[in-house]
């Protein structure tokens, strides 16, 4: 790109072989549609990038001003270009670690290549470091923190307009908080609810068969055609039942041979009374097992649904906050400087383009102020408590024998 670029993207200058932030900017610039007057629509941009490029570059100095010569510098200058064009229409400070493996603060710059009339000659500033989720590895912006940079921009800095945008902003992210939980709860049941399904059924089984008496006496006792369980015993205790009833007709003479006829199918019955009890128990044994898993599930399932519900509730009461707190800053303007300001081209150039938000916007935090009777009131105990002090010192030395 030495020799020149034939695409006309580095028309503010060549920027640093070290640092190619403002070649991207340039590269970004330059791609923007251009302006259709009939429909009044320009090309706009939103760049992520690290904060250096709003200060980084030194003008032109001279000995009668800085007691040195030095040239400005391809940072300064292309700067200067962006703002001298009017292309920057919002400068957004981020919060540090928002991005993975980076922990260096970033900001968002809006570029417009037509702005409109009334934004012309104009920058908004927003500082919106102080408020986002802290978490690890990245840092988190809340639907609320979004919040603190729509309504600002979208009043482009008219504190009138941010008050009238509080209300219709924290409903609409209200909405797609609700929105975004209703979704993720149908996921949820969606993967969940066909393998809980059966859950109801096998622990009314369960305790079906925990109801039965598994004992021999009471299983022949219970045995009819209709029983759910033992139903499959009864034609075979007919069978016993009938060869009995024959033996107990027959004569003193009969009997031992109806009795041989005895032993067979009430062997078969009682074979299949005990393997039809041996699976009730194996199956009581596999119901407890698939139910323990399935419980697992349902609680793995009731615990997701409770993360997303409470971290909606969390959100839609962080709006609530946000929003109460855009109201008290957007009815005291010197508050409202603390967060976001609209500075001209003119105060830009007084600045010598430097672009660090905190040369526009009052980013330090107020200090606290101490009614005198109050800062009075505590010298006069910190005095005491040090006098105090001092005798308790002279006492413990006095004692060990030093002379204060």
């Amino acid at each position: 790109m030495a020799g020149g670029d034939k695409f006309g993207r580095l028309a503010f200058g060549m920027p640093p072989a070290s640092n190619g932030d403002w070649a991207w900017l340039q590269q970004i610039a330059k791609s923007l549609k251009d302006h259709d007057p009939e429909t009044g629509e320009s090309g706009k941009g939103m760049v992520v990038m690290s904060q250096g490029v709003l200060f980084r570059g030194q003008p032109e100095q001279t000995v009668e001003e800085d007691g040195q010569n030095q040239k400005a510098d391809a940072e300064y200058l292309i700067r200067r270009g962006f703002v001298v064009a009017d292309l920057i229409e919002c400068i957004v400070v981020l919060p540090s670690k928002l991005f993975y493996g980076n922990g260096v603060p970033a900001c968002l710059l809006l570029l417009n290549n037509n702005k409109p009339e009334a934004r012309k000659g104009k920058t908004l500033m927003i500082w919106n470091s102080r408020h986002f989720q802290k978490a690890n590895p990245q840092n988190l912006l809340r639907p609320s923190d979004l919040m603190r940079i729509l309504v600002p921009w979208r009043a482009f800095g008219d504190l009138e307009q941010a008050k009238a945008l509080v209300d219709s902003h924290a409903a609409q992210l209200i909405r797609e908080v609700e929105e975004n939980r209703d979704q993720r709860l149908a996921d949820i049941e969606d993967a969940f609810g066909p393998v809980l399904a059966p859950l109801a059924r096998l622990v009314g089984e369960q305790a079906e068969l925990d109801a039965l008496d598994l004992k021999v006496a009471a299983v022949n006792e219970a045995i009819d055609p209709e029983h759910k369980w033992f139903g499959p015993l009864a034609p075979l205790k007919a069978e016993v039942e009938q060869v009995q009833a024959e033996i107990d007709a027959a004569g003193p003479g009969d009997k031992a041979a109806l009795k041989a006829n005895l032993a067979k199918p009430k062997k078969a019955f009682d074979d299949a009374r005990k393997q039809l009890i041996a699976a009730i128990k194996t199956h009581l044994k596999q119901l407890g097992k698939a139910i323990k898993e399935l419980n697992k599930l349902q609680e793995e399932r009731d615990g997701r649904e409770q993360e997303i519900n409470l971290a909606a509730e969390r959100e839609i009461a962080h709006l609530g906050e946000a929003a109460d707190d855009l109201r008290r800053i957007c009815n005291d303007p010197d508050e409202a400087r603390r967060y976001f300001a609209l500075v001209d081209k003119a105060e830009i150039e007084e600045n010598e383009f430097n672009l660090n938000l905190p040369r526009y916007v009052d980013t330090f935090e107020p200090e606290e102020v101490i009614p005198l009777d109050d800062a009075l009131e505590r010298l006069t105990q910190a005095r005491t408590a040090s006098t105090d002090a001092l005798k308790t010192l002279d006492n413990l030395l006095g004692a060990l024998g030093h002379v204060g």
